[in-house]
Protein backbone atom coordinates (compact mmCIF):
# COMPACT_ATOMS: atom_id res chain seq x y z
CA UNK A 1 0.00 0.00 0.00
CA UNK A 2 1.34 3.44 -0.84
CA UNK A 3 1.85 6.10 1.80
CA UNK A 4 -1.11 8.08 0.45
CA UNK A 5 -3.43 5.11 0.78
CA UNK A 6 -2.11 4.31 4.25
CA UNK A 7 -2.76 7.90 5.32
CA UNK A 8 -6.27 7.77 3.86
CA UNK A 9 -7.02 4.45 5.59
CA UNK A 10 -5.69 5.88 8.84
CA UNK A 11 -7.81 9.02 8.52
CA UNK A 12 -10.94 6.98 7.80
CA UNK A 13 -10.44 4.57 10.71
CA UNK A 14 -9.48 7.21 13.26
CA UNK A 15 -12.25 9.49 11.95
CA UNK A 16 -14.79 6.69 12.33
CA UNK A 17 -13.88 6.27 15.98
CA UNK A 18 -14.03 10.06 16.44
CA UNK A 19 -17.52 10.26 14.96
CA UNK A 20 -18.70 7.34 17.11
CA UNK A 21 -17.37 9.04 20.25
CA UNK A 22 -19.05 12.35 19.40
CA UNK A 23 -22.32 10.65 18.53
CA UNK A 24 -22.37 8.41 21.62
CA UNK A 25 -21.39 11.27 23.92
CA UNK A 26 -24.03 13.56 22.42
CA UNK A 27 -26.76 10.94 22.64
CA UNK A 28 -25.93 10.31 26.30
CA UNK A 29 -26.01 14.04 27.03
CA UNK A 30 -29.42 14.60 25.46
CA UNK A 31 -30.76 11.21 26.52
CA UNK A 32 -32.25 10.35 23.13
CA UNK A 33 -31.62 6.92 21.61
CA UNK A 34 -29.07 6.09 24.28
CA UNK A 35 -31.16 3.83 26.50
CA UNK A 36 -28.68 0.94 26.33
CA UNK A 37 -25.75 3.21 27.17
CA UNK A 38 -27.62 4.80 30.07
CA UNK A 39 -28.68 1.36 31.32
CA UNK A 40 -25.04 0.24 31.17
CA UNK A 41 -23.93 3.25 33.21
CA UNK A 42 -26.66 2.54 35.77
CA UNK A 43 -25.58 -1.10 36.01
CA UNK A 44 -21.96 -0.04 36.48
CA UNK A 45 -22.94 2.47 39.16
CA UNK A 46 -21.64 5.33 37.03
CA UNK A 47 -24.88 7.11 36.20
CA UNK A 48 -23.95 10.05 38.43
CA UNK A 49 -20.93 10.59 36.14
CA UNK A 50 -22.87 10.38 32.88
CA UNK A 51 -22.35 14.05 32.00
CA UNK A 52 -18.60 13.84 32.61
CA UNK A 53 -18.32 10.60 30.61
CA UNK A 54 -20.36 12.10 27.77
CA UNK A 55 -18.30 15.29 27.61
CA UNK A 56 -15.09 13.25 27.74
CA UNK A 57 -16.28 11.14 24.79
CA UNK A 58 -17.12 14.26 22.78
CA UNK A 59 -13.75 15.87 23.54
CA UNK A 60 -11.89 12.66 22.56
CA UNK A 61 -13.87 12.52 19.32
CA UNK A 62 -13.12 16.13 18.44
CA UNK A 63 -9.42 15.64 19.21
CA UNK A 64 -9.38 12.67 16.82
CA UNK A 65 -11.03 14.63 14.02
CA UNK A 66 -8.72 17.65 14.17
CA UNK A 67 -5.42 16.80 12.43
CA UNK A 68 -3.35 18.99 14.78
CA UNK A 69 -4.68 17.20 17.87
CA UNK A 70 -4.99 13.67 16.46
CA UNK A 71 -2.03 12.22 18.41
CA UNK A 72 -3.28 13.45 21.78
CA UNK A 73 -6.75 12.32 20.71
CA UNK A 74 -5.46 8.80 20.11
CA UNK A 75 -4.00 8.74 23.61
CA UNK A 76 -7.15 10.18 25.19
CA UNK A 77 -9.52 7.92 23.23
CA UNK A 78 -7.37 4.88 24.09
CA UNK A 79 -7.76 5.74 27.76
CA UNK A 80 -11.50 6.26 27.28
CA UNK A 81 -11.99 2.89 25.56
CA UNK A 82 -9.73 1.22 28.13
CA UNK A 83 -11.96 2.55 30.89
CA UNK A 84 -15.02 1.32 29.03
CA UNK A 85 -13.46 -2.14 28.74
CA UNK A 86 -12.71 -2.22 32.47
CA UNK A 87 -16.25 -1.08 33.31
CA UNK A 88 -17.71 -3.81 31.07
CA UNK A 89 -15.44 -6.46 32.61
CA UNK A 90 -16.25 -5.35 36.14
CA UNK A 91 -19.95 -5.95 35.59
CA UNK A 92 -19.56 -9.06 33.44
CA UNK A 93 -20.75 -7.34 30.26
CA UNK A 94 -19.41 -8.07 26.79
CA UNK A 95 -16.27 -6.10 25.90
CA UNK A 96 -16.65 -6.69 22.17
CA UNK A 97 -17.91 -3.19 21.38
CA UNK A 98 -15.34 -1.08 23.29
CA UNK A 99 -12.51 -3.47 22.40
CA UNK A 100 -13.48 -3.31 18.71
CA UNK A 101 -13.37 0.49 18.68
CA UNK A 102 -10.06 0.39 20.57
CA UNK A 103 -8.65 -1.99 17.94
CA UNK A 104 -9.95 0.15 15.06
CA UNK A 105 -8.35 3.21 16.67
CA UNK A 106 -4.99 1.49 17.12
CA UNK A 107 -4.99 0.08 13.58
CA UNK A 108 -5.75 3.56 12.27
CA UNK A 109 -2.96 5.01 14.41
CA UNK A 110 -0.54 2.35 13.17
CA UNK A 111 -1.39 2.97 9.53
CA UNK A 112 -0.91 6.70 9.99
CA UNK A 113 2.46 6.49 11.73
CA UNK A 114 5.42 6.12 9.38
CA UNK A 115 7.76 6.09 12.42
CA UNK A 116 5.93 3.13 13.93
CA UNK A 117 5.61 1.25 10.62
CA UNK A 118 9.33 1.69 9.94
CA UNK A 119 10.09 -0.48 12.96
CA UNK A 120 8.50 -3.51 11.32
CA UNK A 121 10.20 -5.34 8.46
CA UNK A 122 8.15 -5.50 5.27
CA UNK A 123 10.12 -8.18 3.41
CA UNK A 124 12.57 -11.01 4.00
CA UNK A 125 15.40 -8.76 2.89
CA UNK A 126 14.55 -6.29 5.70
CA UNK A 127 15.15 -9.05 8.25
CA UNK A 128 18.73 -9.68 7.12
Amino acid sequence: MTNGRLKLASTVLVGLVGVVLILAGSLKLIGVGAEDMVEGLEKAGLIQHMTLISITAIICGVLLLVPLTRKIGILAASAYWGGAIVAHLTYDDSVIMPASFQAILWIGALLGSSEFRSRFPTSKRDNE
